[in-house]
């Protein structure tokens, strides 16, 4: 009985002490003023004499400083007795804290950086907005700081709401009463992963698999609810599910903002600003525009959503050192990039491909498109720019890891096929790569490239040296020919067309208009006349984007047109011989005439297995 008590005595002397240890921070965002915040954070016990208290500079999946601590004011350290401590702000993300064995509390005010017109604007999705009575963005990293050396304490974040909000997150939640919430973390990093969006309630769930997919939206204007979105969802993560025989979560957050584009800020004029969306290892926040056209709304959440939720697989389940250790405020970063979004957003589109969700026809468009933005950034070593990313130089380049990364990862999915008789492919090569790692066990940045090697085959290494270390242009000729499609930089090629002109969805008719029509044109088109059929053929939302390539963006064989349009409320149809001539085409890239055997077995295996 001794030996007993005297272990439950130790038990209960351990939880006291890691009770003193952890961080309980309090946010009031029921009492907003200023579009500011107020944080009050009662401290774990420090035992230096003076310490940094810090904000980061860096966070995980964005590679470009964001100095969260500039919108941090009136940062006040006290002690017991309420006496303010001597600080002193030593950078922009920084306080050095003198008697630091006395502090029992710190207080500050959070500016949001969503209205904050700058050069170095941060992007929406790693940002936080405050906007009283409608809703509050908190990614964590940018709300709540932490004592250098004491980043693995455990975290209490307590968040006092008005009634009607609901904090949408993967954190472990309590919540005491209809106006407060208590959020708890085990330490800075995985507090700093896990955003949080106020408002009030939209959400849905559904299952995939063996994994708890929650959707959760706030719409501007209520044009977008989480079980539209939702909707889309599922086919996703059915694909997903399907692709890697089970996803390796048991649950997923989707945090979806739809903002007004009339009112968007979105970083035209500002560094770093834009619709888009960030990673986190079990959420994905999301920035995008408002739309009542379906078909754009869905491909849009489809297209990055598929991309956010992949990292499941890398860096979640296969990353380096560098991100396990992340430091943010002296990050040292990875040699990756190619492998963390670049082979992400490959696999993002062959999910969609495989599963059917988009077309053959649509999957090489993507793939030519990127090819385009590539040309943008030159040729240039993946790694080397990936490791010094946060170089104004690099930074620049930064985007490419979604074109030029995509490629490398189509290429190598190929190569390994062919070398391998279709034994392994890129799949399965990250998949074994991933058993042998995983969350919490991350591999060693410069010895990667040869394991990945050793998984896959002894060719890869000549790519990797020539395309992933070093600088030489892409092969597109030769690997899109194993496929049975041609590929030419240029290509000259006969056009049929009514004219320069665009079209624009008109949300009050639901309906699509010309827009910047060239007033010479083979058709007489006016300026917002509403299509309402082309060839007799009606237009719907879902074959406007067939229609409009086949007989006005590319149209090669097609010589007179008759389409009917809506011009102040009447019908009228037009229709002659269209304008010839021909076109040059940058990096044409279509089927081959007349495939070989070889050519469409290797394109039905890409396809399908």
């Amino acid at each position: 009985m001794r030996n007993a008590f005297l272990i439950v005595a130790l038990l209960l002397g351990n939880q006291i002490l890691s009770a003193q240890e952890k961080y309980v921070y309090t946010a009031d965002i029921k009492n907003i003023t200023n579009d500011q915040v107020k944080i009050e954070l009662v401290t774990p016990k420090i035992k230096e004499n003076e310490i940094v208290f810090s904000f980061p500079k860096v966070i995980p999946g964005s590679y470009s400083q964001k100095n969260y601590g500039k919108y941090i004011v009136d940062f006040k350290v006290t002690d017991e007795k309420g006496k303010e401590l001597k600080t002193k702000r030593i950078n922009e993300n920084q306080f050095r804290i003198s008697n630091a064995s006395k502090i029992t509390k710190i207080n500050y005010r959070v500016n949001d950086t969503w209205d904050t017109r700058e050069k170095d604007f941060v992007f929406q999705p790693g940002g936080s907005n405050i906007e009283s009575g409608k809703n509050v963005v908190m990614n964590n990293h940018a709300f709540f700081g932490y004592f250098e050396g004491y980043m693995q304490n455990p975290f209490e974040v307590i968040v006092n709401k008005p009634a009607e909000f609901f904090g949408s997150t993967h954190l472990t939640k309590e919540s005491a009463s209809p106006e407060q919430d208590k959020f708890t973390a085990p330490g800075y990093h995985y507090l700093a992963d896990n955003p949080v969006i106020y408002s009030k309630p939209d959400t849905t769930s559904f299952i995939a698999g063996e994994t708890k997919i929650n959707v959760s939206v706030y719409s501007a204007t209520g044009k977008v609810t989480s079980e539209q979105v939702a909707g889309y969802l599922k086919p996703i993560a059915t694909a997903l599910q399907q692709f890697f025989n089970g996803l390796p979560v048991d649950a997923y957050q989707f945090l979806f903002y739809f903002e007004d584009p009339d009112n968007a800020l979105t970083g035209k004029d500002n560094d770093g600003g834009g619709y888009g969306a960030l990673e986190h290892n079990y959420s994905s926040l999301y920035f995008l525009p408002e739309t009542s056209f379906e078909p754009q709304l869905k491909s849009m959440v489809n297209d990055v959503a598929s991309h956010e939720f992949l990292h499941i697989l890398t860096p979640l389940n296969l990353h380096s050192e560098e991100i396990e250790y992340f430091n943010f405020v002296e990050p040292k970063m990875s040699r990756h990039l190619w492998l963390y979004e670049g082979v992400t957003e490959y696999f993002s589109n062959l999910v969609q491909l495989k599963s059917g969700l988009i077309t053959e026809k649509k999957f090489f468009k993507n793939m030519q498109e990127k090819i385009e933005q590539a040309e943008e950034y030159g040729n240039f070593s993946m790694t080397t720019m990936s490791q010094h990313v946060l170089d104004s130089d690099n930074q620049k380049k930064y985007s490419s890891v979604y074109n030029r990364g995509a490629l490398i990862g189509l290429m190598l999915d190929v190569l390994i096929r062919e070398k391998t008789d279709n034994q392994k492919d890129l799949k399965s090569v990250i998949t074994t790569l991933t058993k042998k790692y995983g969350p919490g066990k991350p591999f060693k940045d410069s010895a990667f490239l040869a394991e990945f090697i050793e998984a896959s085959h002894p060719d890869m290494q000549d790519f990797v040296n020539r395309y992933i270390d070093g600088e030489e242009p892409l092969p597109y000729t030769q690997y899109f020919q194993k496929l049975g499609y041609e590929f030419s930089p240029v290509k000259r090629v006969d056009a049929y067309f009514a004219g320069r002109m665009g079209l624009k969805y008109v949300e009050d008719a639901k309906a699509f208009a010309f827009t910047e029509v060239e007033s010479k044109n083979a058709l007489g088109i006016k300026n917002d006349d509403q299509l309402v059929s082309v060839e007799n053929i009606q237009v719907t939302d879902e074959n406007l984007e067939e229609l409009w390539e086949k007989y006005f963006l590319n149209n090669s064989t097609i010589t007179t047109l008759s389409i009917t349009v809506k011009r102040s409320g009447v019908e009228k149809v037009l229709s002659g011989p269209l304008f010839r001539g021909y076109a040059e085409v940058k990096n044409y890239l279509q089927p081959v005439t007349s495939a070989n055997p070889t050519q469409t077995e290797t394109l039905t295996k890409f396809i399908t297995k």
